[in-house]
């Protein structure tokens, strides 16, 4: 019985899936699980990966159950599970100058290993995460940019094959003030060190 019925939930998703790829073309797909499925026992971690590979689309499944759930967290909710599909940051070995306000960097060229594009030696290691229309990003960009602060990445970002490196050395901060979830997340999950500040940029706001 619990196989006949995983076979149907598997069917009913696909075709919901296969639909969604014709209509929409994303570029990932996320399952929003609340209390209904928990109560029919739908298994969406271990439908997931086998639907991913039929239908060419990540699936990020998120847990959302409960009745009180607002938006807010819902949001938090699937951030905090598609952090998890972050690739791994690799650090480059580059010690910043200490020459002025330059920001030039000294590079061990010793070993070849260390040597790099101009990009990656001097790319910021701040990843900024919640979600914010196009043009606001863009502006908020472009306003740390005057600041002289460099945003390597979003979470999400504009696609998802974009997703910012995570790891340690990577600073994060949110830029909305209910992102609790997906903080802890960043913090205890993938090692990221969190940036505390004042609203409308950062969890603690």
């Amino acid at each position: 019985g619990d196989i006949s019925a995983q076979l149907n939930d598997q069917k009913e998703l696909e075709k919901i899936c296969l639909q969604i790829r014709d209509n929409r073309n994303p570029s990932v797909i996320i399952w929003i699980g609340t209390c209904t499925t928990e109560i029919v026992k739908m298994d969406l971690e271990g439908i997931a990966p086998k639907l991913e590979k039929q239908i060419g689309i990540p699936i990020v499944v998120a847990r959302a159950n409960g009745l009180d759930y607002a938006f807010t967290q819902g949001e938090d909710t699937a951030l905090a599970a598609m952090a998890h599909r972050c690739p791994e940051y690799r650090q480059c070995d580059t010690n910043r100058s200490k020459r002025g306000e330059t920001g030039l960097l000294e590079i061990n060229t010793s070993n070849p290993k260390y040597l790099s594009s101009e990009s990656e030696l001097t790319k910021s290691n701040l990843v900024l995460f919640g979600s914010l229309p196009s043009s606001v990003a863009s502006q908020l960009n472009s306003e740390l940019k005057h600041q002289s602060i460099s945003v390597s990445g979003w979470l999400p970002s504009q696609k998802y094959n974009e997703l910012p490196g995570l790891g340690e050395g990577v600073y994060v901060c949110g830029v909305n003030p209910f992102l609790s979830r997906t903080a802890t997340t960043l913090m205890r999950r993938r090692k990221c060190q969190l940036v505390g500040a004042p609203f409308p940029i950062g969890p603690d706001g």
